[in-house]
C-alpha cells in the first residue's frame, strides 16, 4: 500500500481564512466565542455562544451558475476546497479533470433555509419558496456534489454524513482510497454552518481529525507528491 501525505490545507473559520490570520488570533489570546443576543428566543435553549462567522462573502470570482446550487454549507466548502487545492499549487492543474482526484467531504445536512423551505412545504402545504435547486442546497451530501462539480472532478465522490466526526470520516476515506491505489489525490475535511446550523447539528467543523488547522484538505499518494508543493507532511 502507498503513503499518503498532505500536501495542501485550506479553511473559512471564525479566526479568518489563512494561517496568518488565525495564527494571529492565537497567539493573541483572542476569543471568537460570542453571545448570541438572536437566540434568546429559543427559550429552552441554556447556551447562547457561538463562534459565527460573520465575513464570509463568495469570491467574486464565482458565478452567478456556479453559486445557485450552493447553500452557505455548500460554499464554505467549496472555498476552503479552492483554499487548500491553492496551497497545494494544483488550482486549475489539468490533473483534476483525469480522474485522478476524488473528494470526501462530510456534512450531516445542507443549508438551513433550504431545509426551511422544504419544511414550509410539510407543514404549510405551500411549495412556493422552492426551486430546482433547493434540494441541492438542502441534502447532506451538498458539500462533496458541489466539490466535485465546482472543480470538475472526475474521480471517486465520496459523502460523508456523521455528525461531528463526518470529517474524520472522510479523513479517513480519503487516505484508505489513496493507499488502496483508487485514487493518486483526494480532497477531504468537513463543512458546517454557523449560527443557527450550529445551534441545530452542533458545530462540524470540529469534525476534523484532532490537531488540523483546517477544514479541508488536499491529500496524495507519495509519487504524486511535487517539488512544487514544498516536502509533504507524513
Amino acid at each position: 500500500m502507498r503513503r499518503v501525505v498532505v500536501t495542501g490545507m485550506g479553511g473559512v473559520t471564525a479566526f479568518g481564512a489563512s494561517w496568518p490570520e488565525i495564527e494571529s488570533r492565537l497567539r493573541g489570546t483572542r476569543n471568537a466565542v460570542r453571545y448570541m443576543p438572536d437566540w434568546e428566543r429559543f427559550t429552552d435553549l441554556n447556551s447562547k455562544l457561538a463562534a459565527p462567522i460573520d465575513s464570509f462573502e463568495p469570491p467574486p470570482h464565482w458565478t452567478r451558475k456556479q453559486l445557485r446550487g450552493m447553500g452557505r454549507v455548500a460554499q464554505l466548502a467549496v472555498r476552503s476546497a479552492e483554499l487548500a487545492l491553492l496551497d497545494a499549487a494544483l488550482l486549475n492543474d489539468p490533473i483534476l479533470h483525469k480522474g485522478a482526484m476524488g473528494v470526501a467531504c462530510g456534512s450531516s445536512v445542507g443549508s438551513t433555509p433550504a431545509v426551511c423551505e422544504f419544511a414550509e412545504m410539510l407543514f404549510r402545504g405551500s411549495s412556493s419558496k422552492l426551486n430546482a435547486n433547493s434540494y441541492v442546497r438542502m441534502m447532506p451530501h451538498t458539500t462533496a456534489a458541489n466539490i466535485g462539480v465546482f472543480f470538475g472532478l472526475t474521480g471517486r465522490v465520496v459523502p460523508t454524513s456523521s455528525a461531528c466526526t463526518s470529517g474524520s470520516h472522510a479523513i479517513g476515506y480519503g487516505a484508505e482510497t489513496i493507499r488502496n491505489g483508487m485514487q493518486d489525490l483526494m480532497i477531504v475535511g468537513s463543512r458546517g454552518q454557523s449560527r443557527s446550523r450550529r445551534l441545530l447539528m452542533g458545530s462540524l467543523s470540529t469534525g476534523l481529525v484532532a490537531g488540523a488547522p483546517c477544514p479541508v484538505l488536499v491529500v496524495r499518494g507519495t509519487r504524486r507528491a511535487s517539488p512544487k508543493v514544498g516536502s509533504p507532511a507524513p
